[in-house]
């Protein structure tokens, strides 16, 4: 999938051409989580290009329009950072990528001027949207508003909601699942295990002195964390170019680790790979969320938190044992 990095009133990238000799099946959204509902929205825009042999794209933004403009710190972090989302609208077949920085001055972009000087010079011929599509200034614009300003030429569909026993799927009922680290609910909303990826950075090597050797990640984007605690995981071992060389089960802790640190202190994300033994500093690692195991807890003594670690150790591999064998 080839991306395309737009302004206000300008496109570059090889696909251009395409789009003015075959045109394009338009889904525009943030997207954020790529949630069974986005995924309609952007199946529906790929298969209006199969149909008029069209090429297939998704326009998008980054970073969130609400952070940029003050609307909620709880859209500082992202459940799709762009490179994962990118990523996701490959798997979902579509062709190109058009990615907006949203900033100050895009923000005051009309929703008339949104489609004279972006989806009418790309040579769209179908835009896709979901049902509460907004675009333009103060998001003055709506589905009506593309067909309106796009001269007549534009077909729009509008993709009614998900829903998932009763309740309407979206990035805040997961951003609320991941709260309560509800991990196979979230896969439910999406089609997949949530992902977090960072870098292996060093610690204080206390793991290793418990028998239970961890890496300490660094995220690599803002990504939304769920709640503290103890997870069953699936690690991959990434290689320079982003792709897996080898998969491990584990344990990750997320929290502040009450036994040693002093309250307050910096969150710390802690993983441990069953069956390995190798060096991982620098190493990027993605960590796939299967099952919450526990809430975080200070333990008494170090004898206990040993004990609880084997057990949480324990529980996790016969997890992944009952998974292999379904």
């Amino acid at each position: 999938m080839e991306r395309i990095h737009l302004s206000v009133a300008n496109v570059t990238g090889g696909l251009a051409q395409a789009a003015e000799r075959k045109g394009l099946s338009l889904a525009i959204g943030f997207f954020d989580g790529v949630h069974l509902g986005h995924q309609e929205v952007i199946r529906r825009a790929v298969a209006s290009a199969r149909e008029q042999d069209l090429v297939s794209a998704v326009m998008t933004f980054d970073p969130h329009p609400r952070v940029v403009l003050g609307h909620g710190s709880q859209y500082d972090g992202v459940l799709t950072p762009l490179e994962d989302k990118l990523g996701l609208f490959a798997e979902l077949g579509v062709d190109a990528a058009y990615v907006i920085r949203f900033d100050r001055e895009f923000s005051e972009v009309t929703a008339e001027r949104f489609v004279q000087s972006l989806i009418v010079p790309l040579g769209v011929r179908t835009v896709t949207v979901g049902f509460d599509f907004s675009f333009g200034h103060r998001g003055q614009g709506n589905a009506e508003a593309l067909k309106e300003f796009g001269g007549g030429g534009l077909q729009v569909q509008v993709v009614s909601p998900v829903f998932l026993d009763d309740s309407k799927v979206s990035s805040t009922r997961i951003r609320q699942r991941l709260e309560q680290g509800e991990c196979a609910e979230v896969k439910r909303l999406t089609g997949r295990s949530y992902l977090l990826k960072g870098t292996v950075i060093h610690g204080d090597a206390r793991g290793r002195q418990l028998g239970y050797p961890t890496a300490n990640l660094r995220l690599d984007q803002p990504y939304v964390i769920p709640r503290t605690g103890v997870y069953a995981v699936e690690i991959d071992v990434l290689s320079e170019a982003g792709t897996a060389e080898s998969r491990h089960s584990g344990v990750l802790n997320i929290g502040h680790r009450p036994t040693f640190d002093a309250p307050g202190g910096a969150l710390k994300l802690e993983a441990h790979l069953f069956d390995f033994d190798g060096d991982l500093y620098g190493r990027r690692l993605a960590m796939r969320f299967h099952s919450f195991l526990r809430a975080e807890k200070k333990f008494e003594s170090i004898d206990q938190l040993v004990e609880q670690i084997a057990s949480d150790s324990a529980r996790a591999r016969e997890i992944f044992s009952v998974k292999a064998r379904d």
